[in-house]
């Protein structure tokens, strides 16, 4: 069965076009009564990106991952523990994004104890960037051969053998990439995408993602519908649930005692799919090899209060995290949208 992808390895947050698209007797709804939202997420896709062309940028970057493909994978997470590395000695936004994110989420943490985080976070998001080449380009064999261990997995099979629908819910979490490309082994992936901002890019991309047999889709009226065929079939879905929705998609919930704008999309898809969650993760090791971890989801995601829903959510990607904070991109700006109670406070 194929796995959908729903992230921002395209770039953006994830999609919430699912709303409504089946009523709560559990009957599945066809893809055309789902146009006018998924019509509407297109947009708002399309509306945050503007494509450009860049000529000089694309070869450099087609170039560098190119580059980091044909190095070992020792080599390439040396050169971006490297760039992780001058991330943590040099003032920037991800270095202060990084620090500010410890501080709400671990308060009670010794300073000593949050900076050393905050510089393995750094080290280890290094290393996932330079790894991309290397998964995107790596044979099947190599990237199983890199996989220790794999943990959980019958929780994924049975899941998909219900036919109800899977939501993979994966955090941002060691190398998700990797995970993905795991699940093509035995699976068809298919993934919503939409244009790299420079336009010389896209077919790049496409090729890479595509050469071990997973669908990119647009995310437009085709892309949607396609999509949503899938899960009215049973199929599975990716979800990266530790993005920042939009504001009319999204509750605040909180995210290690602090509020967090929250993505509603999968308390909807599993009441109104019964969709079965797995949570799934995959952990790079001292070694420089990879284990991946499925674990069963918290209870109540499909709670009818979406707040509730939403705080379970954060609970089961709190789990993870708990088990290997050092490898969470706590560099991105999850706390950037504030609740109105804090806004009127500052006034």
């Amino acid at each position: 069965m194929p796995i959908a992808s729903v992230g921002p390895n395209e770039g953006g947050s994830a999609p919430d076009f699912f709303y409504d698209s089946v009523d709560r007797t559990g009957s599945r709804a066809g893809p055309e009564s789902l146009l006018p939202e998924c019509i509407a997420e297109a947009k708002r896709m399309s509306a945050k990106k503007v494509t450009k062309s860049a000529p000089v940028h694309a070869a450099i970057l087609k170039a560098l991952i190119r580059s980091f493909a044909l190095l070992p994978v020792r080599m390439a997470q040396s050169v971006g523990a490297l760039v992780g590395w001058l991330l943590w000695v040099t003032p920037n936004r991800l270095r202060r994004t990084t620090d500010g994110n410890l501080e709400l989420c671990y308060p009670d943490l010794a300073p000593d104890e949050r900076r050393r985080i905050a510089r393995a976070s750094l080290l280890e998001t290094g290393k996932t960037v330079a790894e991309v080449g290397w998964v995107w380009f790596s044979s099947t064999e190599k990237l199983l051969e890199r996989i220790e261990s794999v943990e959980g997995e019958d929780h994924v099979r049975r899941a998909l053998e219900t036919g109800r629908g899977t939501l993979v819910l994966v955090p941002h979490l060691g190398n998700w990439e990797i995970l993905s490309r795991y699940l093509q082994v035995n699976t068809r992936v298919l993934a919503l995408y939409r244009p790299p901002r420079i336009a010389e890019m896209d077919a790049f991309i496409r090729r890479s993602r595509e050469r071990f047999g997973a669908e990119l889709v647009p995310a437009d009226r085709t892309g949607m519908r396609r999509i949503v065929e899938a899960l009215n079939k049973g199929d599975g879905l990716g979800v990266l649930p530790d993005q920042e929705p939009l504001k009319k998609h999204g509750v605040f919930a909180p995210f290690f005692g602090v509020p967090a704008l929250t993505m509603t999309l999968v308390a909807r898809l599993t009441r109104k799919y019964g969709a079965v969650t797995v949570f799934g993760y995959c952990e790079r090791t001292a070694k420089g090899s990879f284990r991946l971890r499925f674990q069963p989801s918290p209870e109540g995601l499909d709670s009818e209060d979406l707040v509730e829903a939403a705080t379970r959510l954060n609970g089961g990607v709190e789990e993870c995290v708990r088990r290997c904070p050092e490898q969470y991109i706590w560099s991105y700006r999850r706390f950037r949208t504030r609740p109105p109670s804090e806004l009127h406070r500052d006034h």
